[in-house]
């Protein structure tokens, strides 16, 4: 045990159907089944459940919940319910760990968006301000930096109660420039604020959406955390006087160019056959990968591989020191001596922009020495020494899409004393080296399964 992390003997991933992905721009795109991983387990992973609705306003209740129905509840305006949005779909390139909500948003500076909840029981969560014509981001906010309600407790504090009862936060969003010497983001006890008025071009921010994102909830809770959604009203920025309601006609076309090195990766490598022989076994290569509305709020950082040689006669074989996390999965609190909240390898593809799987800090075998020994297949079998009790973590890919993949490593909220082990030195698309990141490099080689047996 190092840090409150408790190491699970195995992760399993069950099979879920497919279902369709929805984005207010972009077209329905069916998922794939996921992978399968035939390994012996002691506690099951969480795995989240996709569902086919968008609205989420009837949910069944969740453990631990307020009930923001109640006509004893005070409220200052009508309810508004979250969309919800599965995590593999163009905008996020997803993890599938995490649970994603969207609220459309069309306001002006009179206008106050109040949302009320309770901390989840979950790894991390964050609110996400952007603006819609641009699909950039205006703002965010970690769970960790939201102060609670007067009598509450933020168990995502270092050191917090993570069973506490009493667990409220409340959340306003101002589309107002922020008071002189303020930043984006005011915090304040009952009160926290953001200001959304305008963008960084210094354009008005008129329509967009708030994302709310669960990351990992603890075992025994659902996908929200076991807290139900928050409860979203409109209020009147009384504090401003009454303007006219104004919109911006000015349209904006979709920037594709955060994925130049993406697309260019992919079409200079793409094979006519992935059945046909390939060429010789070479290390996977990584970049500093950076786009704007892929960075959801500040200290996550993310690296890119070079294309996947999907051959299925080899393994790709990919080891790295695992850094420290909490283990909240097991309902254990957060420390705050952990290297980072949260880490995954996630399977992307340039061919919709989609997320196609994701394996995370808490799903992994880590062995005695502190690493990760990730065995992806093909098509290739299974060496009968690739097992979890020998320290190594097996991912039969063959089901993923014949499309090009790449695999993207996260790193998120990173501890000070742990920022120099990861690429954030490193300028988006230049190569990241094992000199960057030391033992906690990912360094990933293709081998024959021959070469496991006679290891």
């Amino acid at each position: 045990m190092r840090n409150g992390y408790f190491r699970q003997a195995g992760p399993s991933f069950t099979s879920q159907p497919h279902y369709y992905s929805y984005h207010p721009s972009y077209t329905f795109q069916p998922n794939h089944l996921p992978l399968t991983q035939n390994v012996v387990h002691r506690v099951p992973p969480y795995v989240p459940n996709q569902i086919n609705q968008t609205s989420v306003s009837n949910i069944a209740v969740s453990r631990n919940q307020t009930d923001h129905t109640s006509s004893n509840v005070p409220h200052p305006g009508p309810h508004q319910n979250w969309i919800y949005q599965p995590s593999d779909t163009y905008f996020f390139l997803g993890d599938h760990n995490a649970s994603y909500y969207i609220f459309p948003y069309e306001a002006d500076p009179t206008t106050e968006i109040v949302i009320r909840g309770r901390y989840p029981y979950a790894r991390y969560f964050t609110f996400n301000v952007a603006n819609i014509p641009t699909h950039r981001l205006v703002d965010a906010i970690v769970g960790k930096d939201l102060i609670p309600d007067p009598g509450s407790t933020n168990p995502f504090f270092p050191g917090g109660d993570w069973g506490a009862t009493n667990r409220n936060y409340t959340l306003k969003i101002r589309f107002t420039e922020p008071p002189e010497g303020s930043n984006l983001f005011v915090p304040d006890a009952g009160n926290n604020v953001i200001y959304a008025g305008t963008l960084e071009s210094g354009a008005p921010n008129r329509t967009g959406f708030i994302i709310l994102r669960i990351y990992v909830p603890s075992i025994g809770y659902d996908k929200t955390g076991g807290v139900d959604l928050p409860f979203i009203t409109y209020a009147q920025n009384s504090s401003l006087p009454s303007a006219a309601f104004q919109t911006t006609t000015q349209q904006h076309q979709l920037d594709f160019d955060d994925f130049r090195y993406l697309n260019e990766v992919a079409n200079m490598n793409t094979r006519n056959n992935i059945e046909n022989n390939f060429r010789q076994n070479v290390d996977l290569t990584w970049k500093r990968f950076g786009p704007e509305f892929l960075q959801p709020e500040g200290n996550t950082i993310y690296t890119i591989s070079t294309l996947i040689d999907r051959d299925p006669n080899k393994l790709l074989y990919i080891r790295w020191k695992a850094p420290t996390f909490p283990d909240t999965y097991h309902n254990f609190g957060i420390s705050g001596d952990e290297d980072m909240q949260y880490w995954s390898m996630n399977f992307v593809t340039p061919v919709g922009m989609l997320g196609l799987y994701t394996i995370s800090d808490y799903q992994t075998i880590i062995d005695n020495e502190g690493y990760v020994n990730l065995v992806i297949s093909f098509g290739a079998q299974r060496p009968s020494s690739v097992t979890s009790e020998n320290g190594f973590t097996w991912i039969d890919a063959s089901q993923l899409p014949l499309v090009p993949l790449f695999l993207i490593y996260r790193n998120n909220q990173i501890s000070e004393d742990f920022i120099q082990y990861t690429a954030a030195d490193i300028p988006p698309g230049e190569i990241v080296t094992s000199q960057d990141m030391g033992e906690y490099y990912q360094s990933g080689i293709y081998l024959d399964p021959m070469d496991f047996e006679q290891a």
